[in-house]
Formats: structure tokens, sequence, C-alpha cells
């Protein structure tokens, strides 16, 4: 199908067009979630797929056979960097935290095939190297943001209990404190934030095993001699120093200003004040403003 059928289906309210059935038009519209035309892939086929799940034109069956789709895209030339192919992993990773969204309405799925989708989520997003967000004539790349995504909506699960929601975050972590060219500019520590706070709402996991989570982000300081830094340090620990203390500002903000009563949310906030203080180099201290001006009066 080219792109003026795709257009239609979206100009029509995106019904099924006249003698076509989802049998037929499923298949296509999945292979070309890896579309590089960021108005054909975001605004025709992914939001197509996206609308036609939402209401519910799929059964159970239909959506079995495309989430195993889906899984399989997550792998295709994974840990590949600066290349379109990680448009495919991502969008797919998107479309399957719709499926899950709609599951979660809806329940269908086994207890054993919802664990197999996180084993797979979690592998995709420690596995995943582009971690692009934006890019002039591409758009929205966001590997990252999008597997957030799917891990948030995991995170709600009914199968997904407290060994798992675990794992799940310490993959969070893991992420967003190991060394990497990338920076996160393009929102994804609030999509990774969100993850924490999926996980908060289940109210399964104590307060001492935040304030151990928050040490995991705390251990990236250890490369941070900041009287040496310029020779001591790689870019890719910067980076990745940049991105723990974005992630947890992120969190900490996320919990304050948004005013979430949610159990262990306090304990969380003042893990993340103590791993920040840990990773501060001077600047959380009025030492530092006093060495400016030692009169004044703080």
């Amino acid at each position: 199908m080219d792109r003026a059928f795709w257009q239609a289906i979206t100009t029509n309210n995106f019904h099924l067009p006249p003698g076509f059935t989802l049998e037929q038009l499923t298949p296509e519209l999945l292979s070309q979630l890896g579309e590089s035309d960021p108005e054909l892939r975001d605004f025709f086929i992914y939001t197509t797929l996206e609308k036609w799940i939402q209401r519910g034109l799929y059964d159970s069956d239909q959506l079995r056979t495309m989430i195993t789709q889906l899984l399989h895209n997550l792998a295709s030339h994974l840990g590949e960097e600066h290349d379109d192919t990680v448009l495919l992993r991502s969008f797919s990773a998107l479309t399957l935290s719709d499926v899950l969204k709609y599951e979660h309405a809806h329940p269908f799925l086994r207890a054993e095939e919802v664990l197999n989708i996180l084993e797979q989520a979690i592998s995709y997003l420690i596995r995943e190297q582009d971690l692009r967000g934006y890019v002039e004539g591409k758009g929205w790349l966001h590997a990252l943001a999008h597997a957030a995504d799917l891990l948030g909506v995991l995170a709600r699960n009914r199968f997904v209990q407290k060994a798992e929601l675990e794992r799940m975050l310490t993959a969070v972590a893991e992420k967003v404190s190991t060394p990497t060219p990338h920076l996160y500019l393009t929102l994804e520590e609030e999509r990774l934030a969100l993850v924490a706070i999926s996980a908060l709402t289940r109210n399964l996991l104590p307060p001492s095993y935040w304030r151990w989570w928050c040490r995991q982000m705390a251990q990236i300081e250890e490369s941070m001699q900041w009287e040496n830094i310029v020779h001591v340090a790689r870019p890719t620990e910067i980076a990745a120093y940049h991105n723990t203390k974005v992630f947890l500002h992120a969190l900490y903000f996320q919990l304050t200003i948004a005013g979430y009563k949610l159990p262990a949310a306090q304990e969380l906030v003042e893990a993340i004040i103590k791993t920040l203080d840990r990773l501060d180099p001077g600047f959380y201290s009025v030492k530092v403003i006093k060495i400016l001006d030692p009169d004044l009066n703080l």
C-alpha cells in the first residue's frame, strides 16, 4: 500500500477501508513501523495501529500474533547504532505498550506470556545502543523513551510482582548510570522516571529497597575525581554522570511537584536527596558561595 492509502485511513478517522481486512493490513503496518519518513511512520502507520488497538478491533489471537511480531522486531539489528534500524525497534516497543494498555483493561494474556514480554523488554532496554532522541529528517527515534513507556505499562501489570519490579528497576538504574556517548537531552529521563513511579503505585517494594536502588546509581561518582576531572574521567563517564543526575532530578521533581500520595514515596525522596548529595562536587553546599563572598550571612 502506498502513502496515499494510509493517509486516507487517517483522514477517514482510522476506519478500516471497505474491501480490506485486518489480516491483510496489519502485517504491512507492523513492517512499516521502521519507515524513515516521520510523517508516514508517526501519523499514518503507528497511529493507525494505535487507534485500531484502542478501539478493540483485534481479538486476543490477533493480538497474540501481533505481540510475537513486535517482540521479533525488538531484536532486529539490536546493538547497531546511527542507522535507521532503530526505528523498527523503537516503534515496536511503543506499539507493544499500546497492546499492553489495552490488555490491562481487557485481560487475555497468561502469566507466562506477560513475563516473557517483560524479559524481552528488559533485555531491549539494556542492549539498545542507539539512544538518539530527535534527528532532523527522521523525526523522533526515541528508543530509550519508548522502552521506558513499555516498562512503565508492564510495572502495572497484575502478573508483575515484587521480584519482577526489582529486576526492572535495577535495569533502569544500570542503564542511566552506564558509561555512554549519549546525553539525555529529549526528556528520556522523565519517561524513565515514570517507570519508578509506576512501580511505586504497586506498593510491593519496601523502603529499604528504594535506598539500595539509589545507592547503585551513586557508584558513578567513583570515577569522578573532580580535582583532576579533565585528565581522569572519560567523556562516556561524564555522560553517565550527567544522565544519572538528570534522571534523579526528574524523579525527585515528579514525586514532589506532582505530589504523589504513594506508599514509600517519602522514603524514595529522601534516598534521592542522599544520592544527589553523594554525587555533588560541592554545589549543594553554602560553602561554595561563601568562597566567593566570605561575608555573606547564610
